[in-house]
């Protein structure tokens, strides 16, 4: 196989992944902001450096390892235990995102993570019904 050839075949998956990341970045930062004014009453200034430093976090680091879902999920959409490996995947990914919040130090690295974790989840298995759907339909 030609590297113009896999890089055509996964290129749908990397595009998906980067709205994914997007989406999943934004909502990290709301749910970082939303905590920081529940727990201690943050002002609108300090509540918006904590939705940009969760979502800026994540957004760069999730971009930086964007390739790993689009990969796998290329590699391993036709096979039997697709919905278990890719679950376990994305769990993977989920646990080094929340490495990566308490790296940088996000101020509510638990809960700026774990609203994107449910939605991550809920993505990745969509994913996997659509891949099984055409599989059963090819």
């Amino acid at each position: 196989m030609r590297f113009s050839n896999a890089t055509r075949s996964v290129k749908p998956y990397i595009v998906g992944n980067l709205y994914f990341t997007f989406g999943t970045s934004f909502v990290a930062g709301a749910s970082n902001s939303v905590a920081s004014i529940l727990r201690t009453n943050a002002s609108a200034v300090e509540s918006a450096v904590d939705f940009f430093h969760a979502f800026g976090g994540n957004l760069g680091f999730g971009v930086f390892i964007n390739f790993i879902p689009a990969t796998f999920n290329h590699r391993f959409a036709r096979h039997r235990y697709f919905w278990l490996t890719g679950n376990l995947m994305m769990l993977g990914m989920n646990a080094l995102m929340l490495g990566f919040h308490f790296l940088i130090q996000t101020e509510n690295p638990i809960e700026s993570r774990v609203i994107p974790t449910l939605v991550s989840q809920l993505l990745e298995n969509i994913l996997i019904v659509r891949e099984h759907r055409n599989r059963s339909v090819s």
